[in-house]
């Protein structure tokens, strides 16, 4: 299962919840109020995730080496 995924987000008082829809992928991640990123669940980590709401978007990641 490879390509682009669109994510559904949902606002919580938290922050934000990003869920994949996409049945066998599952990738979840929240970002909080301070801007911090968690994943919660890995999902498909060929596909491409992406998704936004309210001026807020997620970049696709960069790689950077120390």
């Amino acid at each position: 299962m490879t390509g682009a995924h669109e994510l559904d987000v949902t606002i919580e008082p938290a922050g934000l919840l990003f869920t994949c829809p996409v049945d066998g992928c599952g990738r979840r991640m929240a970002i909080d109020r301070e801007g911090r990123y968690t994943l919660i669940d890995r999902g498909d980590p060929t596909a491409s995730h992406r998704g936004g709401v309210g001026g807020v978007e997620m970049d696709p990641p960069q790689v950077r080496t120390a």
